[in-house]
Formats: structure tokens, sequence, C-alpha cells
């Protein structure tokens, strides 16, 4: 009985509802999902922006891209929808940036430069290796310092101060190293090589090929690059 009142009440209060609405009982009540889809100014023009910044994304106009998706996170913050097109629109820009600069030589520095450099002292090259500690501790070049990988962005304040310092990134066979090159880079570190061919190479030259002698050299061919320093 008790049921049946508490129903009877919450039926009444619907009709008075509908009828002070100028609605009647046959007339369903709008759904939530109606009424939050409702369209605003604001959220008309954030997602045009998202629009845009995507277009502009597809098209591989990075910079674009990052600027409208910053002004639709700006309107709407709360979306993650912006956001996450400004983050990869961020990454894809420095990425773009990095490879449509990149020289034929690719940032690598032929092992026989690199001991010219160390025999005639032209050079002061700020060596990395970025191998394991139990690596680095079997054997390497003479004056580096050990960055593993991993470990990589701890050892930043170990870097030389100046962003134009000659640094050399070594690994066994170059493939780690290159990662570092990249960060290396962005990071603004514009004199930053790879040794090519890695420690391995280094040492297949150390075992099999004299030294440099101090003085004038050849210039090698064709990787030697422009140090511009």
């Amino acid at each position: 009985m008790r049921r049946q009142t508490l129903l009877s009440s919450l039926l009444l209060a619907v009709l008075l509802l509908l009828a002070g609405c100028g609605g009647n009982a046959a007339d369903p009540p709008p759904s939530a999902s109606t009424v939050e889809a409702a369209p605003t100014a604001d959220a008309n023009a954030y997602w045009d922006l998202v629009q845009q910044a995507q277009e502009a994304y597809d098209d591989a106009r990075f910079e674009d891209a990052v600027v409208l998706a910053r002004q639709a996170a700006t309107l709407n913050p709360a979306d993650n929808t912006s956001w996450e097109l400004y983050r990869q629109a961020t990454i894809a820009q420095a990425g773009d940036e990095y490879l449509s600069t990149l020289p034929g030589h690719r940032f690598r520095l032929p092992v026989d430069v690199l001991l010219r450099d160390q025999v005639n002292k032209s050079k002061d090259w700020f060596l990395i290796d970025v191998r394991n500690p139990d690596e680095f501790a079997a054997g390497h070049i003479e004056g580096a310092v050990n960055f593993p990988l991993n470990e990589f962005m701890q050892h930043l304040d170990e870097l030389p101060s100046s962003k134009t310092a000659p640094i050399l990134l070594y690994c066994h066979t170059q493939k780690r190293a290159t990662h570092a090159l990249v960060i290396m880079h962005e990071l603004g570190y514009i004199k930053t090589y790879n040794l090519e061919g890695g420690y391995a190479a280094y040492q297949e030259w150390i075992n099999s090929k004299p030294l440099p002698t101090p003085g004038p050299t050849s210039t090698p061919a064709p990787e030697e690059p422009d140090y511009g320093c």
C-alpha cells in the first residue's frame, strides 16, 4: 500500500511538471544525452579548432597543428582531445625539423678522423660511452665517460657548458648511441656526433691498422663531417 502511494505521488509530480512547462503526459521528457549535446558557441569553436589542427597534422603542417591545438586546449582545457593532438604535433614538429636538416653524413664520425684528431690534438672531443657499466669496465676509449643509455638523462649536468662543444657518442655498434644522438640535438648540442661503427669499429682499426702520424693528413672521404667551427 505504501509503495502504491509513493508511485502515485511520483506520477502526480511528473504530470504537474509537464503541465507547468506547457507539455503533456504524451510528450517524453528530454534525455540527459540530448541536453548535454546541445552545442554552445565555445563548443563549436573548440571542435572547429580541433578539426583544423587535425587537418594540419595530416597535411604535415606540424607547426600550424601545434598552434591550433594549443588554441583549442585554451578554449576547453578539460577535454583531452586537443591535448593529445598537441602532444603528437609537438613531437612530429621536432622530428621533422631534425630529419629535414640531417646532413649526408648523418652526424657520423669515422674512426680514422677521431684518431687523427687525437694524435694531432686538433679537436678536444668530449667522449661519451653509452654502453652498460660492465661493458665500459671491460674496455673503452681513453678519456671517455660512461653515461649508460637507460640512465642518460641523469647525467645532463655533466655535459659541457657550451652547446657548441664537440661531443662524440659511441656504443658497441652505433645503434644505442643513435638514440642518445637525437636527444642531444633536441637539447641543442649541435656539434654532437656518433662514432661510426661504434667501439667495435674502433677496436678493429686499432688492432689492424697503424695509428695516424702527427702532422697534416689527407682528408678522409666521403663521410667526414664539416665541423663548422
